[in-house]
């Protein structure tokens, strides 16, 4: 070709770039009642459940000790054990009430230390004290990996207790599957860098815009 620069042909839905390739463009595609076509991290329904830290922390007004997070207070050894353990690490009051503790300590207890270890004082079988050193696994990631573990009905019904419903984060209540969502058509009368709007977006619109935006297009 008399043009020096490069022109890349493909047999597949691929981009020249990173490679991520595409499955061919047909109907079931952009169903969200058809596994081709449904949003993999909601399953094509638009919302997902999840573990509300106001459930969680049903009594804010309690401290730790007392029962602001049920399962984790002082009738439950193991558990306050962790939370006395994390505590003396980060140097708060178990006792006082849970939603007087600054947020970065809240965040602490509800998601976990990160990458930070803590030294937890366990006893023994023979009922001798030691101490191992790891990190904090958080109250809420505590309650999805037993989540994802279970399956017993009864568990499950416990511990749905605390979950909540929340529009998908993935993709935004449209149920569909990312390269649907990215099929654009016609004009975007928003304007911006888009050149079209998704299907999504145009089966959403009143009748009488979308026959507008049709004769725009």
């Amino acid at each position: 070709m008399d043009s020096e620069r490069e022109q890349v042909f493909s047999s597949r839905y691929a981009c020249p770039v990173c490679s991520h390739s595409l499955p061919e463009l047909e109907p079931r595609l952009f169903s969200f009642n058809n596994p081709m076509g449904a949003c993999p991290s909601c399953d094509g329904i638009g919302q997902v459940g999840f573990f509300d830290p106001k459930r969680v922390v049903a009594f804010p007004e309690l401290s730790l000790a007392a029962g602001a997070i049920r399962g984790w207070d002082r009738r439950n050894a193991f558990t306050h054990s962790l939370l006395t353990s994390l505590a003396a690490h980060y140097e708060f009051d178990i006792e006082a009430p849970f939603e007087d503790l600054p947020e970065a300590l809240r965040d602490k207890v509800l998601y976990g230390s990160g990458e930070e270890e803590i030294s937890f004082l366990y006893l023994n079988e023979k009922g001798r004290s030691t101490v191992k050193r790891h990190t904090f696994e958080g109250v809420i990631p505590n309650l999805e990996r037993r989540w994802r573990e279970t399956d017993s009905a009864t568990v499950r019904e416990e511990l749905g207790k605390y979950r909540n419903i929340k529009t998908c984060p993935d993709c935004a209540g449209s149920r569909l599957r990312p390269e649907a969502r990215n099929v654009l058509i016609g004009h975007d009368p928003r304007g911006g860098e888009r050149h079209g709007q998704a299907i999504y977006e145009v089966a959403a619109m009143p009748l009488s815009t979308r026959d507008r935006a049709a004769h725009r297009a």
